[in-house]
C-alpha cells in the first residue's frame, strides 16, 4: 500500500521545493499532508479497493493488475455473510459495485418498535427507483429540470442485524442497465471517495486561501487521488460553500460591529442583513447616506449587476450602479448575496426601498435571469426593466447561427425590423421577418419576441436610460474593484475595502466638478443656445450637446405641414439619404415651446438631437426651453433640489419621509460647504 501512496504523492505535483512544500501555480501546499491518506481509501491502477479487517468484513476484493492482463473480478456478497457494523457492509458492497461497474445507494431502514433501533438496512444499485415527477410547476413555479438516472433496477443488498452481527439476508445481482466501463467507475458518486476524505478538503481549503482557482485545486486534487476518482471544479466549490457557511457566525459579527462603527460616524448609514433559520449570514446590503442622497437626484435609471464574486466565500458581489451629472458611473449601494435565486432577489430590493424610502428607479438595466426578471416585477412594478443588450447581441450570435451562414440577408433583414423607430411598424417588419424565415414558436427569436418589451428599442423610446442599453457600467465598477480586493478578501475586509474604492471613486468626482467650475465653455458660435448650454452644463455633457449643436448647423430641413400652433418637419443631415431623417413636430403655445423628434433621443439620453436643435434655430430662439435642460445634467446636479421631490408648503400636510431626508441632506450638505470654506479662509489668513 506504500507504493500507492507514493504514486498518489507523485501525481500531486511536478515540483518540490527544499522545505518539502509542493508549489502550484505559485501557491504553495504543505506536501506532507499526503501522507495521512487512509489505506483502505486509496483506489488506484491494479487495485479496486479492500475493507480493514478491523471494520469487520468477512470478504475481500482485489484486481490483478492491468500488466498481468487479467480482467477485474470481485467477490460477491451472499446470503447469511456476516459483518460487524452497517458501515462495514456498505463499504464491502461499495468496492463490490466498483469491480462490477455501478454505483451504491444507501436507501430505507426499519427500525424496531421494541428498542427503537435500527434493525434492518438496505443499500442499492443508484439507478434504482424512478424519478419522482413532483415538483413546483404546478403552483407557477420554474423549475430547472434535471437528468434522470433512475431505471428501477432492482439489484440490492439487505442485512439485518442478529445478535451482535449484520447478516445478509436478501441479495440480487443482476442490474436492468449497462455496467460502466472500467476506466469510468471511478466517477460514480459512492466511489469518488478521496473528495470527501479530511486531506483532501483540507487540500482545497488552503489553495483556496491562497487564491488558486476551482478548476486547478479540483485537477491538483484529481492528482493527489491517483487520477482513479476525479475531482470536479462543482465539487470543490459546494465544499467552500459549506466552508463559507460554517464559518459565516463569526464574519457575520465582525461586519455588524463594523456597519455599527460606520452609523456611529454617518447616522444615516443604512445596513441590513439576512440570516438563515440557524443564525448564519445569508446576504447583506448597505448604503452611506452620501450615496443615498445621490441616488434621490440619479434614480431615473440604474444597472445591477450580479456577476462578480471578489471573496474566497463565492458570494455574488451586486452593486447598484448609476449615472452621475459628469456621465461617470456612480455606487448607490452595494450587497453581497447567498445566492441568486428569486427569494433573496426579493428580499435584497425590498430592503432598497426601505433604503431609498420608497423611491423605485425609473429604470432598471440587468441581465436576462429568469429569478431577477420575477422579482423586479414583483418588487418594482412600476420600473422599466430593460436588458443588456451585450447579452442579447451574444445570445443572437449563440443561437441564430445556422440562419446567419445560410441566409445572406438574413442580417439586413433583422435589422430592419429591429431598429423600428415605432412599434406597429416594428411590428409589422416581425411579421414580414417571421414569414420568410419560417420561425417557429419554439425558436429562440420567437421566445425573445415574447419578452419584447424588455429588450427591443422601439418600446424604450419613452423611457429615460442616460443612453444606456447594456450592463457594462456596472462591469466596468466591478473591474475598478479589482484593484482594492481578491478571492483572498474575508467578508470583513471586503466592507473596508470597498469604503476605499468608493472613496477613490468619489475624489474623481469631486475633480471634475472642481474642473467643471473652475472652467469655462469654448464655443465655436455666437449662438445663444449654445452659450446656454456652455454655462448649464457640466464639462461632459456638454460636449455632448455642443457635437449635436454642430451637426445641427449641418441639417436640411423639409416642412411637411401645419396644423394652428403645430408644425411638422423632416430634418436631417444633408448627406443623409431622406429615409434616416427625423420627423420633427414644433409647437408654440401659452405654456411654452414644445418640441418632439423621431430619434427620441432627449426621451432617452436628456440631451436636445441635433433635428430640434435645427428647429429651434430656425425659430430664432434665444434660449433653451427650461424643460429641456435636465437638472441631472448640470453643474448643480448635486446641490439643487430636483422637481421630483415636492416639498410640502401647506402647515397642514404631512411630510413623508423622503421629503424630510431631502431636506436633511441638503442642510447637511451646506454645512459641509461652509466648513470648507471656514477652513479655507483659515489657511489663507
Amino acid at each position: 500500500m506504500d507504493s500507492n501512496v507514493s504514486q498518489i504523492c507523485g501525481h500531486l505535483i511536478d515540483e518540490v521545493d527544499c522545505n518539502g512544500l509542493v508549489v502550484v501555480d505559485d501557491n504553495e501546499v504543505d506536501g506532507n499532508q499526503l501522507d495521512m491518506l487512509n489505506e483502505g481509501e486509496i483506489l488506484n491502477e491494479g487495485v479496486v479497493g479492500y475493507v480493514d479487517n478491523e471494520e469487520g468484513c468477512s470478504g475481500v476484493v482485489t484486481t490483478p493488475n492491468k500488466d498481468d492482463g487479467g480482467t477485474s473480478v470481485a467477490n460477491e456478497p451472499f446470503l447469511n455473510q456476516q459483518f460487524e457494523t452497517p458501515e462495514a457492509a456498505y463499504e464491502f458492497y461499495n468496492v463490490y459495485g466498483l469491480a462490477a461497474g455501478f454505483g451504491v445507494r444507501k436507501d430505507k431502514t426499519n427500525k424496531s418498535k421494541k428498542i427503537l433501533e435500527v434493525i434492518t438496512r438496505r443499500f442499492v444499485c443508484e439507478r434504482e427507483g424512478l424519478k419522482n415527477t413532483k415538483d413546483k410547476r404546478h403552483i407557477g413555479k420554474e423549475v430547472k429540470l434535471r437528468r434522470s438516472v433512475r431505471e428501477g433496477c432492482e439489484a440490492q443488498l439487505e442485512i439485518k442485524k442478529r445478535k451482535e452481527k449484520w447478516v445478509v439476508t436478501s441479495f440480487e445481482p443482476k442490474h436492468c442497465h449497462d455496467l460502466t466501463s472500467p476506466t469510468r467507475r471511478g466517477m460514480h458518486r459512492s466511489h469518488n471517495k478521496f473528495v470527501k476524505n479530511m486531506v483532501c478538503k483540507n487540500l482545497m481549503e488552503k489553495l483556496s486561501d491562497h487564491g488558486v482557482k476551482p478548476c486547478n485545486i479540483a485537477r491538483v486534487c484529481t492528482s493527489a487521488s491517483g487520477g482513479g476518482s476525479g475531482v470536479t471544479a462543482n465539487q470543490v466549490v459546494s465544499h467552500l460553500r459549506v466552508r463559507r457557511r460554517n464559518n459565516m457566525g463569526q464574519k457575520a459579527f465582525l461586519i455588524a460591529r463594523q456597519f455599527h462603527e460606520k452609523q456611529a460616524e454617518d447616522p444615516n448609514f443604512y445596513f441590513a442583513m439576512e440570516m438563515d433559520d440557524i443564525g448564519n449570514l445569508r446576504s447583506m446590503f448597505w448604503a452611506d447616506s452620501r450615496a443615498r442622497n445621490a441616488y434621490l437626484t440619479f434614480a431615473d435609471v440604474i444597472v445591477f449587476d450580479v456577476t462578480y464574486k471578489t471573496n474566497r466565500f463565492l458570494m455574488p458581489f451586486a452593486p447598484f450602479t448609476g449615472v452621475n451629472h459628469h456621465r461617470q458611473s456612480t455606487l448607490f449601494g452595494c450587497a453581497l448575496l447567498a445566492d441568486e435565486k428569486e427569494d433573496t432577489f426579493t428580499w435584497l430590493f425590498q430592503q432598497w426601498l426601505k433604503c431609498m424610502f420608497g423611491v423605485a428607479p425609473g429604470c432598471i438595466i440587468t441581465d436576462m435571469d429568469v429569478a431577477m426578471r420575477n422579482a423586479i416585477r414583483n418588487v418594482f412594478p412600476k420600473t422599466r426593466h430593460r436588458f443588456c443588450s451585450w447579452h442579447i447581441h451574444r445570445h443572437l450570435i449563440e443561437h441564430c447561427a445556422g440562419m446567419r451562414d445560410s441566409e445572406s440577408d438574413f442580417c439586413k433583414d433583422y435589422n430592419r425590423w429591429f431598429y423600428k423607430r415605432e412599434m406597429p411598424d416594428c411590428e409589422k417588419e416581425w411579421e414580414n421577418f417571421v414569414d420568410k424565415y419560417g420561425i417557429s414558436e419554439n425558436n429562440w427569436l420567437a421566445k425573445m419576441w415574447e419578452l419584447r418589451s424588455h429588450w427591443v428599442p422601439a418600446y424604450f423610446r419613452e423611457t429615460f436610460t442616460a443612453g444606456m442599453t447594456s450592463s457594462s457600467r456596472s462591469e466596468s465598477i466591478n473591474s475598478f474593484f479589482d484593484g482594492y480586493v481578491n478571492q483572498n478578501t474575508t467578508l470583513p475586509e471586503f466592507v473596508k475595502q470597498y469604503a476605499k474604492a468608493l472613496a477613490d471613486r468619489r475624489k474623481k468626482e469631486s475633480e471634475e466638478d472642481f474642473r467643471t467650475k473652475s472652467s469655462n465653455a469654448v464655443l465655436i458660435s455666437r449662438n445663444k443656445l449654445e452659450a446656454q448650454g456652455g454655462k448649464c452644463y457640466t464639462r461632459t455633457m456638454f460636449n455632448i450637446f455642443q457635437s449635436e449643436f454642430k451637426d445641427s448647423n449641418d441639417c436640411w430641413y423639409d416642412l411637411l405641414g401645419e396644423n394652428g400652433n403645430v408644425t411638422e418637419y423632416s430634418v436631417g443631415l444633408s448627406d443623409e439619404e431622406p429615409w434616416k431623417w427625423c420627423k420633427v413636430v414644433y409647437e408654440e403655445s401659452d405654456e411654452g415651446v414644445k418640441a418632439t423628434c423621431a430619434c427620441a433621443k432627449f426621451e432617452t439620453v436628456g440631451i436636445l438631437c441635433k433635428h430640434i436643435i435645427r428647429i429651434m434655430s430656425l425659430k430664432r430662439l434665444s434660449c433653451i426651453p427650461e424643460r429641456y435642460i435636465l437638472n441631472r445634467w448640470t453643474i448643480g446636479a448635486r446641490f439643487h433640489v430636483d422637481g421630483r421631490v415636492a416639498i410640502c408648503k401647506d402647515d397642514n400636510d404631512e411630510v413623508t419621509p423622503v421629503e424630510k431626508w431631502y431636506i436633511l441632506s441638503k442642510c447637511q450638505r451646506v454645512v459641509e460647504v461652509l466648513e470648507s470654506r471656514k477652513n479655507c479662509l483659515q489657511e489663507d489668513g
